[in-house]
């Protein structure tokens, strides 16, 4: 009965400090690109895009970006108010994609998508734990320890790994013009929960677009 609680307190251990390492882990991207030529870095109106069939995924990595966005004084609104999930039929082509960005008034457009996921088997070692325990000698309470192994194991650990697009769409927006000018990726180790996925991933993307002068308000 022992064994089986001390084994019980192990592995909440092991849960608290991966979600505490999750929560205090990396505040910028993995790994970014900046386009050479990139200058004009004062945006307006940025819609903000996640790209994926989750519907709530989307919904909440969306809010998450642009609530952060907007506490650095960016212009920032979610794209599902503009292209919604699926499309519609009056959205088809370029064209459709570059009107919307007129109509809006918009001078930039951040993706966000997930572009690969991994399950990876990892062994944890089994650990000895030591209990204090107390018996009585004569008069005397005296404290001893009594020690318990636990049984290494394997367990399964989910990454993904999400990118993040910058597009400039200022000035004469046209079909085939290069506008991308700046890209992130970022993994993400089993994460609690999508609220705790969007927030690491979100803090992450713009931490690194404003401490970079990647993005600043115009």
């Amino acid at each position: 009965m022992k064994k089986k609680f001390f084994r019980t307190v192990l592995a909440l251990s092991i849960s608290f400090t991966l979600s505490l390492q999750q929560a205090c882990g990396p505040t910028k991207m993995g790994s970014t690109w900046t386009k050479e030529t990139y200058q004009d870095r004062g945006y307006s109106k940025i819609a903000v895009i996640g790209i994926g069939k989750d519907l709530n995924a989307r919904n909440t990595f969306e809010k998450d970006a642009v609530a952060l966005l907007k506490e650095q004084g960016i212009n920032a609104v979610e794209g599902i108010l503009m292209f919604p999930p699926g499309g519609t039929e009056e959205i088809r082509t370029a064209e459709d994609y570059i009107k919307i960005i007129k109509k809006n008034n918009l001078d930039g457009v951040i993706t966000m998508a997930l572009i690969n996921s991994k399950e990876t088997d990892r062994y944890k070692p089994g650990e000895t734990v030591y209990v204090p325990s107390y018996y009585r000698v004569g008069e005397y309470i005296v404290r001893g320890y009594q020690s318990f192994n636990t049984p290494g194991y394997y367990t399964t650990e989910k990454s993904y790994l999400i990118e993040a697009i910058l597009y400039n769409v200022k000035g004469d927006l046209h079909k085939g013009k290069e506008t991308m000018v700046w890209t992130g990726q970022s993994s993400l180790l089993q994460p609690a929960s999508l609220q705790n996925a969007s927030e690491s991933f979100t803090k992450r993307m713009v931490n690194q677009l404003i401490t970079d002068g990647i993005i600043a308000p115009k």
